[in-house]
């Protein structure tokens, strides 16, 4: 009987060692990643829609570099003049 009750203690100590070791070594881990983002200026960002453009836009200010965005776009598009609008044209066979 004494020889179960020492094997019970025995597993139990080393179980709880162990789970104290882990929450030691994540502990650390953590400690270590929040260290390092803090030295490089960045920070840790999670979820399925991040944005790692992180753009400092206000709302008209976005609006107005789209529309620049977009006149610039219809500008080179529909000219149709010099040898850069030729190479966009398919050739018709």
């Amino acid at each position: 009987m004494t020889m179960s009750r020492l094997n019970f203690r025995v597993i139990l100590a080393v179980l709880i060692s162990l789970a104290v070791i882990f929450a030691v070594y994540t502990t650390v881990q953590s400690a270590s990643l929040s260290a390092s983002a803090e030295k490089v200026g960045s920070h840790s960002v999670s979820g399925a829609m991040t944005n790692f453009n992180h753009d400092r836009f206000t709302v008209a200010e976005q609006e107005a570099y789209q529309a620049q965005l977009e006149a610039f776009n219809d500008s080179k598009k529909g000219s149709g003049r010099g040898c850069e609008s030729e190479s966009f044209n398919p050739l018709d066979d």
